[in-house]
């Protein structure tokens, strides 16, 4: 063997071994999951809070099983009860709806870095309540009419995520859908735009 072959097979044998190396280290510094509070979210009904879980299924984080649950009030219902005896108003309930999102987020690049973009489809399934408000046959009193609400669907999610320290996870997310579901009571109500923000600071382990 040639000299030059010598010193090419050292350098291959170098790189190879570096490579290594440093697969060995990314795979033992591998933290693939995240578990996270949601302080700040909205949906189609309202704002409200919530918690995440998140798992990389695959070494290099590509792939993710997702699973948010949120719950958010109607803040801007504006139902007022008007008593015609009193000639007071009540204001109406801010409706709560609980969800659940499981899905599967997809990152292009890996999971694992500082600043990683990622898209993904999740199921999303609602239950709570919507109220309105029913006049009496004088026109003179209103009442709050509140009715058991049941949606499922659909939604494209997209997110921002920041691992800005060894354990410190922050993310930012929106995701825009429709249902497929939404019933009032038993009441079958038309297909309804869905759509979900949230502000995430979470744990990765």
């Amino acid at each position: 063997m040639t000299l030059r072959k010598q010193y090419l097979t050292f350098i291959l044998t170098c790189f190879c071994s570096l490579s290594y190396a440093q697969d060995k280290t990314v795979v033992a510094n591998i933290q693939p999951n995240i578990i996270s509070v949601i302080p700040f979210q909205f949906t189609e009904n309202g704002l409200g809070f919530g918690g995440s879980y998140e798992r990389a299924i695959d070494k290099r984080g590509l792939i993710a099983f997702y699973l948010p649950v949120m719950v958010t009030f109607d803040v801007a219902n504006s139902n007022r009860i008007y008593d015609y005896n009193t000639g007071n108003y009540s204001t109406g309930k801010a409706d709560p709806l609980f969800y659940t999102m499981p899905g599967i987020k997809c990152y292009p690049t890996g999971s694992y870095g500082k600043v990683k973009y990622a898209a993904g489809l999740s199921a999303v399934v609602g239950y709570g309540q919507v109220s309105s408000n029913l006049v009496d046959l004088h026109g003179l009193n209103t009442t709050e009419y509140v009715q058991s609400h049941f949606l499922a669907g659909g939604m494209f999610q997209n997110s921002l995520n920041i691992n800005a320290g060894k354990n410190l996870y922050i993310g930012i997310e929106i995701g825009v859908g429709s249902t497929f579901i939404n019933d009032a009571g038993t009441v079958k109500q038309g297909n309804e735009f869905l759509i979900q923000g949230s502000f995430k600071v979470g744990y990765r382990f």
